[in-house]
């Protein structure tokens, strides 16, 4: 059916596969497509709720894998721009639009079989710091992405837990979060290892970037929030660099790429309330209760030029739009200073740590380390409580598991050297979002996202 939409950030999903029966001992994670290609960080991955898992116990487990679960009244005003879009059950249902339900899928399991979440964020935006990371451009981007990868920045998260008796229990479980495509049919897929285009002028050639890398988890239910799964140090993702394509509106073409790493999620529903929405669509806006970090590193992100403003990511974080004779500034090469200050270009400064050799990656990953905020940044922490430390550490630091450890050395937001201080290298970015049950396929995607036709 094809209908009139709102057209702007698309929120389509269903899960289509389900998992069958497990013998009684088996009650691990269930190894899902991939997962997070910048990882969900140690003790910040989001994960069902505790409470009843759900699931009969009959044994059967008889779903049919070839239809849509999911559960709800259609939304006739969900902001979806392609099909399906009402009567068929991977049609928009529900306070957050999903195309899919996890508390449907949970339902139908066998009583020790563990359970997955998936989830597509519909809504995301920066909004630490308005001058910069929460520029109009920036949303117009994710807005234009939004319309054929079906959620901002195509962001897909899986989570698996395993259950005892219908009830979620402590054990091993998978993390999975990385950039993704939609299908055109409702559900999405992660992107393989081989899928992303060599794009050597862009200063890009790695196939593997969009990669999803499944991460091995601890999951403990008794925990409510993100610290409710722990990512062991030696097999964490999140410590390299993932990049993120934006499409030119209509097309295939690469406009640009996004580099981060770091990604940790920091609020998230863990209660069986957030199984299918996290946030909600009020008919005119999402609320977006969920939030997450992540930071772009100034010199990968000083490479691909946005089309639409003709300058890249590392510049407008800096600097904002810029007016066309100071686009060959290079945030690299200009000298810092205070933003605000007299014919200071800084909108704001570098406030981050990234580790940029494997040997440095081997010890810390990307954190907040700018002393006395610079950039004026609401709720940013104290000196005292940024949890850097004066000296570069020599050992590996995990601080996700003891919280006293340090997430490695402060650095200098003016690059002047300061206390022996490492010039900070990258931003820090928070964002807020709304997520819905998704249906996330097996097998990852080893092509470009399709054109999906509907009425924009």
């Amino acid at each position: 059916m094809t209908m009139s939409r709102h057209g702007w950030v698309i929120a389509l999903a269903a899960i289509c596969i389900l998992a069958g029966c497990k013998s009684e001992d088996d009650n691990g994670g269930v190894s899902g497509a991939g997962a997070g290609g910048a990882g969900m960080s140690g003790g910040s991955s989001g994960t069902s709720g505790g409470g009843s898992g759900g699931g009969g116990g009959d044994g059967e487990c008889n779903v049919d894998p070839t239809t849509c679960v999911n559960n709800g009244e259609d939304d006739l005003t969900c902001p979806d721009s392609v099909p399906p879009f009402m009567a068929d059950v991977c049609a928009p249902k529900g306070e957050c639009c999903h195309r899919a339900s996890n508390q449907a899928k949970i339902d139908a399991l066998c009583p020790d079989e563990p359970m997955t979440l998936e989830y597509r964020i519909s809504s995301a935006a920066p909004n630490n710091q308005p001058l910069s990371t929460s520029l109009p451009i920036l949303k117009m981007s994710a807005a234009e992405r939004a319309r054929s990868c079906a959620g901002d920045q195509c962001l897909l998260l899986r989570f698996t837990q395993p259950r005892m008796g219908g009830e979620p229990v402590m054990g091993p479980g998978k993390s999975s979060s990385a950039i993704g495509r939609y299908n055109c049919d409702g559900t999405f897929s992660y992107y393989n290892e081989t899928v992303a285009p060599v794009r050597m002028a862009e200063g890009f050639t790695d196939p593997a970037r969009w990669n999803v890398v499944e991460a091995e988890t601890t999951v403990d239910p008794s925990i409510e929030g993100p610290g409710r799964n722990k990512i062991a140090w030696a097999t964490h993702p999140n410590r390299r660099i993932t990049t993120s394509p934006f499409f030119l509106p209509g097309t295939d073409q690469i406009d640009w790429e996004v580099a981060t790493s770091g990604f940790e999620m920091i609020a998230f529903d863990t209660s069986e309330a957030g199984r299918d929405c996290q946030g909600r669509w009020t008919g005119a806006a999402w609320e977006t209760p969920g939030r997450y970090q992540t930071f772009a590193p100034l010199e990968a992100n000083n490479k691909d030029v946005i089309d639409s403003i003709s300058q890249n990511f590392c510049q407008l974080l800096s600097f904002s739009v810029l007016a066309p004779e100071d686009r060959g500034i290079d945030c690299l090469m200009e000298p810092r200073c205070m933003p605000g200050t007299d014919g200071c270009k800084y909108i704001k400064l570098p406030d981050s740590l990234c580790p940029l050799t494997d040997t440095d990656r081997d010890i810390y990953r990307c954190h907040l380390g700018a002393l006395g905020n610079v950039n004026n940044e609401t709720d940013y922490p104290s000196d005292a409580d940024l949890n850097c430390t004066m000296e570069a550490p020599t050992s590996p630091l995990n601080p996700d598991m003891d919280p006293a450890v340090s997430k490695g050395q402060c650095c200098d937001p003016l690059a002047m050297g300061t206390n022996g201080l490492p010039a900070c290298n990258a931003f820090r970015i928070i964002n807020e979002f709304a997520a819905a049950a998704a249906e996330i396929t097996t097998e990852k995607a080893g092509e470009f996202p399709p054109i999906c036709s509907g009425t924009m």
